[in-house]
């Protein structure tokens, strides 16, 4: 059966960038300095909170979410086409798929936040470019690893419409049964047109074992993998054009943490075959570590 990434039309050279070497692809040594804030006084990119939906709380199958609902939510942009999507979770970095980027020319990519309806030309979104690539060793036979982070070419300044993510903070935390949040601008049919607007669909966590209990074959769902969907009825799912965006669970403080990112599945929406996603949780040192010279928010 035809494997189908989530992703857009330069995933078809995704195997150009085997070159890669230690799983990182060091474009640039560019570092923005802060400017110097007294011993009491927090800079902006700390004094703020992560996670904050613009929305009480309440793809295939999905609904129109509200106005800049998910303020961390961005697009990938090669060239003049759009790809995949991504999340701010710092002042300086977004985080998406690595089969988004590598094999690809770093220079051409830009990112645009707070955006709704992408087809819309009325507000100019917030633009910035790519400066550096850290891709790590993913793979198309195993596709795992399938997590990147980009350096923006200029820190982000937060508004309503543009606000960073949360980091899960607990690593051992499956999210099993979790009811969990997964948005983008994808196709809304496995053979459908992308869609203008943003889409969320809410789907349930399952355990490992499950999906490896479903038509996939067992060796390919590993433990660096988090699975959500419908197997049985499968009338919500991610699909094409939503590769690298947020998978997001709810946490016991009423934000929002990014647990994974739309990597894989076989279709969109077929019945037997949950999403699967990069499971975060694995990657928060390698995050974290790729991530020094940024900002944090503190709440």
């Amino acid at each position: 059966m035809l494997l189908y990434l989530f992703c857009f039309l330069w995933c078809v050279s995704i195997g150009a960038g085997d070159t890669l070497s230690k799983g990182l692809l060091r474009v640039t040594d560019e570092y923005y300095a802060y400017g110097q804030h007294s011993e009491n006084q927090l800079p902006p990119c700390r004094d703020c909170s992560c996670g904050e939906r613009n929305e009480e709380p309440r793809v295939v199958g999905g609904s129109m979410s509200d106005l800049n609902a998910f303020p961390w939510i961005a697009r990938l942009i090669y060239h003049n086409s759009f790809g995949c999507g991504a999340s701010l979770i710092n002042d300086r970095y977004v985080i998406s798929a690595a089969h988004c980027v590598r094999g690809f020319m770093w220079f051409m990519f830009r990112v645009k936040f707070g955006e709704h309806n992408r087809c819309e030309r009325v507000t100019p979104p917030e633009t910035r470019f790519v400066v550096k690539m850290y891709v790590h060793n993913f793979t198309l036979t195993e596709l795992t690893n399938d997590i990147s982070l980009l350096l923006l070419s200029s820190p982000m300044e937060y508004s309503h419409a543009i606000r960073p993510v949360c980091l899960p903070k607990n690593a051992q935390n499956l999210y099993a049964s979790a009811q969990v949040t997964v948005a983008g601008w994808g196709a809304v049919g496995e053979t459908g047109s992308w869609s203008c607007t943003l889409l969320e669909a809410d789907l349930p966590v399952l355990t490992n074992e499950e999906c490896q209990n479903t038509k996939y074959n067992k060796t390919k769902i590993k433990d660096v993998m988090l699975c959500a969907g419908f197997p049985e009825t499968a009338h919500k799912d991610a699909c094409t054009g939503d590769s690298g965006g947020p998978l997001i669970n709810e946490n016991s403080e009423h934000t929002y943490d990014l647990i994974g990112i739309v990597s894989w599945g076989y279709g969109c929406a077929r019945k037997g075959y949950p999403g699967v996603y990069t499971r975060v949780t694995k990657y928060l040192d390698w995050i974290r570590d790729n991530t020094e010279d940024a900002c944090y928010c503190d709440y």
